[in-house]
């Protein structure tokens, strides 16, 4: 009965690495090329993930009426109201200052702060106390809710 053995391999005997290549180390499993699936997320790999998943994100957006309104302090107003009227986005009226905020950008006037100068404001939402403050200091408050 004749034995049947496979061919005697003659190349690369000499090679540490057999045909693998010299960086990867030989042929090895998965941890030569970082791990398996999802190993290595919380560390080595986790950028590449992130960016995967920015790229992947399909489906609606929301247009939302709601949004948080740019808003302003009455008191950071008051702080700068020399600059403002530097640079034209204020008018001096006789003893009072006319500011509309809508043309700035700010929908909301919020109340904190000291109030020292007479101001005209014109915005679109005026909290109760931002109006308390302006009306102690001789000014008026001007509302797309309140009646001009």
């Amino acid at each position: 009965m004749t034995v049947r053995r496979e061919k005697k391999v003659r190349k690369q005997r000499g090679s540490r690495v057999y045909g693998y290549g010299r960086i990867s180390g030989g042929h090895r499993k998965s941890g030569s090329r970082g791990g398996k699936g999802n190993a290595g997320i919380k560390d080595h790999r986790r950028i590449g993930r992130i960016k995967q998943m920015i790229l992947d994100q399909k489906g609606f957006t929301t247009h939302s009426t709601d949004r948080k309104q740019a808003s302003i302090n009455i008191g950071q107003l008051d702080e700068q109201i020399e600059l403002l009227l530097a640079g034209d986005y204020a008018k001096k009226e006789g003893s009072h200052i006319k500011i509309d905020l809508r043309e700035l950008g700010f929908s909301k006037v919020l109340g904190k702060g000291i109030v020292t100068n007479s101001l005209h404001v014109y915005a679109d939402t005026i909290t109760p106390k931002a109006e308390e403050k302006i009306e102690a200091a001789g000014g008026k408050t001007f509302s797309s809710t309140s009646e001009e």
